[in-house]
């Protein structure tokens, strides 16, 4: 996310700031990882009534990869000087962009929705907020919200999110919309979503395959 207009922050960010500098217990389990913004990102689209799954193909298009052949939004992703980088944990991306800084970079896009540092100097307290899945998920779904609240169409909303030139616009849309479609297509290939169930061998000429859900 680069540009950006005007952001209020709702009680719920200003609640998770605050307890994003609360030190956690213990660190994370790998497993986590692939779901902390699946998780967050499922939480705002329902405590901000979006349209179903637009936050998390933002999120894909932003921060998509496979883990194990299961699609996730990785949380420790680094996009500086057009390359995008996924780390193993927080410590790893928090130096990284330590590094790029030191190096003089200043546009450098962060976490789950990639937000940039630069175009929003006052979107996190530092750092460790910033690559909080919770905080960064809060802060795009504020954005994308406030844009909507304006402009009163979420097409337009998801184009100013990435940039308000038309052509970079439409281009980053386009991009989601696909990403909508293939998340619509694999929800049950999402990290987050339950293990499939194994099937029970045919037991007779009368057994029956159940018919898939529908895509929805």
């Amino acid at each position: 996310m680069t540009g950006g207009g005007r952001i209020l922050l709702p009680l719920i960010l200003l609640a998770l700031l605050l307890s994003a500098a609360v030190p956690a217990a213990a660190s994370p389990s790998p497993a986590s990882h692939a779901i902390a913004c699946l998780s967050a990102i499922r939480m705002a689209e329902k405590q901000m009534r979006m349209p179903g799954r637009l936050l998390m193909a933002i999120g894909v298009t932003e921060s998509g990869r496979e883990v194990e052949g299961r699609l996730t939004v990785w949380p420790w992703t680094v996009n500086a000087e057009g390359r995008g980088r996924y780390f193993a944990d927080k410590e790893a991306a928090i130096a990284h962009v330590r590094g790029l800084r030191q190096r003089g970079v200043r546009s450098i896009d962060v976490g789950c929705m990639q937000v940039n540092l630069h175009w929003h100097p006052k979107a996190f307290p530092d750092l460790e907020t910033a690559f909080d899945p919770e905080a960064n998920v809060a802060y795009a779904a504020t954005t994308l919200k406030e844009f909507h609240g304006d402009l009163r169409n979420w097409t337009r909303s998801v184009k100013h999110y990435h940039s308000r030139t038309p052509d970079k616009g439409n281009a980053y849309f386009d991009r989601v919309a696909a990403n909508l479609r293939l998340v619509m297509l694999r929800r049950n290939d999402l990290a987050d979503a339950p293990p499939p169930r194994k099937r029970r061998p045919a037991t007779g000429p009368e057994e029956r395959w159940a018919l898939p859900p529908q895509m929805g």
